[in-house]
């Protein structure tokens, strides 16, 4: 079915324009900023998608996304702060500071450019808001906010799915999952994030279409594993990819076990009283198991126990970037932590002190409690004794 279709047969369905008076604490007043300047500049703009989703249920939005009818290049001139990014979709990123950004999207047409397997390369046609409002993925992220009428916008339904709790595709799921695999995951994240419901045939397709995910770049799914599991309720989020037969095309070497659901919830209670994290961990974390299985065969044939643990550290990572790409510096900590394991185990009264200096020492002894608490009991006297140690 054509993006075009999709639309027509919404032709009947009512558009509802519902007056909301957001809380201004929950706005970004950034975001405010940039919607008045280019509508000064006498273009159409509006706040969209999951922002908007976010403020109806009451929650205060991560990302302020606004779409315009202006073209790329025009939104660019209208901010000396402001660069124009990506091939797939043609974007502006409006700086505020080194860690925030703003993304500004034009509206865009149904036409699209699509790879033999279904999937979008290239989506820089523009369109109208009626024709930008079907290229979203689900209904629930294709409400559109006016800050000058106080108006939410919609176009079809994600209103009503927002009342009933409910998360629906826009179009055909089989279509809609060809062009971005990428939304099956988005799809089990947000159905954890907002406690609703996934319909009948998104389930439907997910099970028929979680291999698609090889056709997305391991350097893109690194980023979706990122959103995934750095949250409040990231262990939900492993267990639902792992209902839906989606987490072995992200983590093949992985299996649920003890040490990963405490991992998981550990990571989000720190992000709930606002601590640091780092996805290396996690990952560390994830591939653990496979690191130690892959270990008991190399040290068969590797005689030196650092040797056997590297030779097998690499494998494991090597194995893990052909499905989601690791960054250099988070797979060195990974390495790092696995290999301090077996120095943290011998307590060595002589290193001591070099240990707990060493720049890894607190991530790995972190993972080391971590382990202590849930598939090596054993190690809890260990773990006591670099806990005192530090004192």
């Amino acid at each position: 079915m054509s993006i075009f279709n999709i639309f027509r047969k919404k032709k009947n369905t009512a558009i509802v324009r519902q007056s909301v008076d957001f809380d201004q604490r929950l706005l970004d007043r950034d975001a405010i900023k940039v919607v008045q300047t280019i509508t000064k500049a006498g273009f159409e703009v509006y706040l969209v998608g999951g922002c908007v989703r976010d403020l109806l249920l009451g929650l205060k939005p991560k990302d302020f996304d606004i779409a315009t009818n202006a073209k790329p290049e025009q939104v660019n001139k209208l901010f000396k702060r402001s660069r124009l990014i990506g091939r797939r979709f043609r974007l502006v990123h409006v700086m505020f500071s080194a860690r925030k950004f703003l993304e500004v999207a034009t509206f865009r047409s149904g036409q699209v450019k699509t790879a033999k397997s279904g999937v979008i390369v290239r989506d820089n046609c523009y369109g109208k808001i009626e024709e930008d409002v079907v290229r979203r993925d689900f209904r629930i992220n294709a409400l559109y906010y006016d800050i000058n009428t106080k108006e939410v916008i919609d176009f079809i339904g994600g209103l009503q799915d927002i009342e009933s709790q409910t998360i629906h595709i826009i179009g055909e799921p089989i279509v809609r999952f060809e062009e971005d695999p990428v939304r099956m995951i988005r799809a089990v994240r947000f159905q954890t994030k907002l406690n609703f419901q996934l319909s009948d045939e998104i389930k439907d397709a997910i099970h028929q279409q979680a291999p698609l995910l090889s056709n997305i770049s391991p350097a893109r799914l690194y980023e979706e594993c990122i959103k995934l599991f750095h949250n409040e309720y990231g262990f939900a989020v492993f267990e639902r990819l792992e209902k839906y037969d989606l987490l072995k095309h992200l983590f093949r070497q992985t299996h649920k076990n003890e040490f990963i659901k405490i991992a998981l919830n550990n990571t989000s209670n720190r992000i709930k009283r606002n601590k640091p994290v780092t996805p290396a961990f996690l990952f560390a974390v994830f591939l653990w198991q496979a690191q130690n299985e892959r270990f008991e065969v190399v040290k068969k044939k590797q005689k030196s126990t650092y040797l056997a643990m590297s030779q097998a550290s690499e494998e494991v990572i090597i194995n893990q970037i052909k499905q989601v790409s690791l960054p250099r510096w988070l797979t060195a900590r990974i390495k790092d932590t696995w290999m301090m394991q077996n120095r943290l185990e011998k307590m060595d009264p002589k290193k001591v002190e070099d240990i707990l200096l060493g720049k890894g020492f607190r991530m790995a002894y972190d993972f080391l409690v971590l382990r202590s608490q849930s598939i090596n009991p054993e190690l809890k006297s260990i773990a006591d004794f670099w806990t005192k140690a530090q004192k």
